[in-house]
């Protein structure tokens, strides 16, 4: 499993010495994906069950519009490039089949977590680091990202992570891993800031009130919000000033946006239902730009809009069928948990519906549908169904076993005091996880004919059930 939580370290990163190091036409992170893969199929023998990989709706949704992606750059694209589909659709589904294999059980679960909290934590240093390192040249509103990506990038795939990181502070086993998980959560919100991204800013806020279901939740989304909110006042280049005073640049980049959103608008008039193809946005642009503008795009810097471009209104129901899926599976993954009392599987299944509803509305200003750790918490919620029933079946066992064998003493009871009794083993719940010692109930006539008190009637599971 080492490899694995290895490949989940790279998951923030996009440019990094290591993990993007070329070897032939695969990278580290690409060569660390296949010794996954390879580990998770000699280890499947040895699962307790066969896994369910396509059981959940996201799973199928996902499968679904990996085939519609595959098929399109084959049917359009004019040269076969087999890293350009290897590299990014093939590898996502390695992953998925590697994901839904290797996390099997609620330990390796909450490693899980715990790894990709510190990958993010680790990706945030990086950014610091970066801003510290060109502040001096560039100003303090340099914003940072080289690493991964671009501070967009990094601002969306942070949103991902960010109510995730909650789970591990609270619940980790070990003190180390609290503290590491806080120590994550401060230097993401520290390198969220310097990355000023706007469209981060406004999915940070979407899914702080997504993420408001009692109380407590409230509260904490409130005080992350105002804390993040006065830490914006303070910087002179932060996503709030960028969107109440936004500087030249800001406005360049805005107008830019506008116009490939149009561009993107009028070619999806012309190619409704398949699309253009995929990687296809550049070579149909220019045709679609006013006279005298010229844009070296690759993409139209919104995700949906590349989906509906490329892959046509197919293949942006099948993106919107994943989250739409994803989140419906994880609501109804939260009701069960609540309903078990479970409050570790309760704050995952929140802070990754949280994750992907702040990335749904920060990936509406740039392209990231490539995106891993987005890609990774549509994984992740298919695989927690089954870890989730084994646990609570594993409870359920547990108690049924720590109960004795309940029984009824029926010598020297009465037809009376047998129906009183079953009367009150009907009030025991419906679980039959705990017992109810009952005394019978006995009138004069009764306790006369006897010479003792009968034993306590002991209700239990089986009398519950029947």
């Amino acid at each position: 499993m080492i490899i694995f939580y290895l490949l989940l370290l790279s998951l923030p990163f996009v440019e990094h010495g290591f993990f993007g190091m070329a070897i032939g036409p695969l990278t580290m992170e690409k060569l660390i994906g296949a010794a996954c893969f390879l580990y998770a199929i000699t280890y499947l023998p040895q699962r307790r069950e066969v896994p369910r990989f396509f059981a959940s709706p996201q799973s199928k949704a996902f499968a679904l519009y990996v085939g519609l992606a595959v098929i399109s750059y084959l049917a359009t694209a004019e040269a076969f490039d087999f890293v350009d589909l290897i590299g990014v659709f093939f590898s996502q589904l390695v992953f998925f089949v590697t994901v839904m294999i290797l996390v099997d059980s609620r330990e390796r679960l909450g490693a899980t977590v715990v790894t990709v909290t510190a990958s993010v934590g680790i990706v945030s240093l990086y950014l610091i680091r970066e801003w510290v390192g060109n502040v001096g040249a560039y100003g303090i509103s340099y914003r940072p990202g080289f690493v991964a990506g671009d501070p967009n990038v990094f601002s969306a795939s942070a949103l991902l992570v960010l109510p995730i990181m909650l789970c591990p502070i609270r619940y980790a086993e070990r003190g180390w891993q609290r503290l590491g998980a806080m120590f994550s959560l401060f230097v993401t919100l520290v390198a969220f800031v310097l990355a000023a991204s706007r469209g981060g800013m406004l999915g940070l806020m979407c899914m702080s009130l997504w993420h408001m279901h009692d109380w407590r939740r409230r509260m904490i989304a409130l005080v992350v919000i105002a804390a993040l909110v006065g830490g914006a006042f303070l910087l002179p280049s932060s996503p709030l000033d960028r969107l109440l005073k936004p500087n030249e640049s800001d406005l360049e980049s805005s107008n830019i946006r506008l116009q490939l959103w149009t561009a993107s608008g009028l070619i999806f008039q012309d190619h409704p239902i398949f699309g253009v193809g995929l990687y296809n946005f550049p070579k149909y642009l220019h045709q679609y730009l006013p006279p005298g503008v010229d844009l070296e795009f690759v993409v139209p810097h919104n995700t949906y809009l590349e989906a509906l471009v490329e892959l046509g209104l197919i293949g942006l129901l099948l993106f919107l069928s994943v989250i739409g899926f994803t989140l419906l599976s994880l609501h109804r993954l939260r009701r069960a948990a609540i309903a078990a009392e479970d409050a570790y599987y309760t704050a995952l299944a929140t802070g990754v519906g949280s994750g992907i509803v702040g990335f749904a509305v920060a990936v509406f200003f740039l392209s990231a549908k490539h995106a891993k750790l987005f890609w990774f918490s549509v994984f992740l919620s298919a695989c927690m169904a089954p870890i989730m029933e084994h646990s609570f079946r594993q409870a359920r066992e547990k108690e049924e076993k720590a109960a004795p064998d309940l029984e009824i003493d029926t010598q020297g009871a009465t037809q009376d005091e047998l129906i009183a009794a079953s009367g009150e083993a009907a009030s025991v719940e419906a679980t039959g996880a705990e017992c109810i010692t009952a005394e019978p109930t006995t009138d004069g006539a009764a306790a006369e004919n006897t010479k003792a008190d009968p034993p306590p009637i002991r209700v239990g599971n089986w009398l519950s059930r029947h």
